[in-house]
């Protein structure tokens, strides 16, 4: 009896195993096609048609043609078969063999064939989407979130087309895979698209900004590099342009924009921590450089005797990279969800405009701020400095924050 449900809950496993691989192959082809058609892919094509116009350059370098994105779908005749067609047949005949039975039953045990197959799915789609971020933690490489979008949606179309030869659920798969990913660990403890992103963008990214290398420009809302291209191993204007952080919030939703919000608040919380601990340094200089900010000469002399103003600088100056990246970030998230939820967030909006009471509970605050809102008090700011507070600090608390 052992053996026998073994055996059948083995078979089973094969049969979707085998599925899972040919949808697997399936997609990656459908991403490589997607792939081609991205704009950073017209390069050679332009470049191909001005070489056409100077003849010299065209004898040096031979007439070979760029293949064109769409050339796989020409066919001279239907004998011929294409890998694509051979594993569109086998899932054919897969899925026609996992669909025949909804059940099957053996001794007092039922099984589901359908659901070997959803499981399969849903394992690997999961791990697909970790895999399409491409982070490499050594060089820092990282896949654009447009990209990565182009890709997700490339994968989910095909995923979408099993339901052809199934009868499973792919919206459920969906669901639970890509709310997964806006949170800091999927169902398997690893490591998600919203984690690897929110630790690239505030270590990697951001750390270069402070580093001098990049600035925040307002004209352009976008971070620029200020070095000769390929002095850092990434253009930051690919990584924080409008449009890529459009393409992160869509992929990692609200949650995980919050949770990019609450990493970005905790960097500012740290330096609000470190600045106290400079004024508090200072703490004499700066009480005599207020009571007597009517007299230059003895300002002057005051001056001088302040220490680690630099640090006092840089510091303050982390702080408005991190407040203007997030300022991006949130606008992103808005554009977004003003596009996917319209009514929720006017809703939202009008919570936030007629609120008569102020908003002693805080709830409109974190709804407004988790939708990309402004608020007049950030309550995750709020919330970061609260739990930098320690018990230390007390009766001086408000004399350092003047002097600061």
């Amino acid at each position: 009896r052992e053996r026998s449900l073994s055996v059948v809950n083995m078979f089973l496993d094969e049969m979707a195993k085998e599925a899972k691989n040919i949808i697997t192959a399936i997609c990656d082809a459908q991403c490589q096609m997607s792939d081609k058609l991205l704009p950073k892919n017209c390069a050679q094509l332009i470049s191909q048609q001005l070489n056409k116009k100077k003849k010299e350059k065209n004898k040096k370098n031979g007439n070979a043609e760029i293949e064109k994105p769409g050339k796989e779908s020409y066919r001279k005749t239907r004998e011929n078969l294409t890998t694509m067609d051979k594993l569109h047949m086998a899932l054919t005949e897969l899925c026609y063999s996992i669909n025949y039975f909804s059940n099957i039953n053996v001794w007092e045990y039922t099984f589901a064939p359908r659901e070997y197959l959803h499981q399969h799915l849903e394992t690997r789609f999961s791990k697909a989407l970790v895999g399409m971020v491409m982070y490499n933690g050594d060089t820092n490489e990282i896949a654009k979130p447009s990209e990565l979008l182009v890709s997700v949606r490339a994968y989910m179309n095909v995923l979408q087309t099993v339901e052809n030869y199934v009868h499973i659920d792919i919206t459920r798969v969906f669901n639970n895979c890509l709310l997964q990913q806006t949170q800091p660990l999927d169902s398997h403890g690893d490591k998600t698209i919203a984690a690897i992103y929110t630790q690239w963008y505030s270590e990697v990214l951001l750390r270069r900004v402070s580093g001098g290398n990049i600035i925040f420009s307002m004209n352009q809302k976008s971070f620029v590099s200020l070095t000769v291209e390929g002095s850092i191993p990434f253009n930051p204007e690919e990584y924080s342009d409008i449009n890529e952080l459009r393409a992160l919030a869509e992929l990692i939703g609200p949650y995980g924009m919050k949770q990019l919000n609450e990493t970005l608040m905790w960097h500012i919380a740290s330096q609000v921590v470190e600045l106290k601990k400079l004024t508090e340094t200072n703490k004499d200089v700066l009480i005599s450089l207020r009571t007597n900010f009517d007299k230059p000469e003895v300002m002057k002399e005051q001056f001088k005797k302040l220490t680690h103003v630099d640090n006092v600088l840089q510091r303050m100056t982390i702080v408005g990279v991190i407040l203007s990246f997030r300022q991006l970030a949130q606008s992103s998230l808005t554009d977004v969800l003003e596009e996917r939820i319209p009514f929720l967030l006017s809703s939202i909006l009008d919570f936030r405009h007629h609120l008569p009471t102020g908003d002693p509970t805080k709830i409109v605050s974190e709804v407004t701020s988790a939708a990309g809102l402004s608020c007049k008090v950030d309550p995750t700011l709020v919330n970061a400095i609260v739990m930098q507070k320690t018990e230390t600090e007390g009766i001086d608390e408000h004399l350092l924050v003047c002097l600061l």
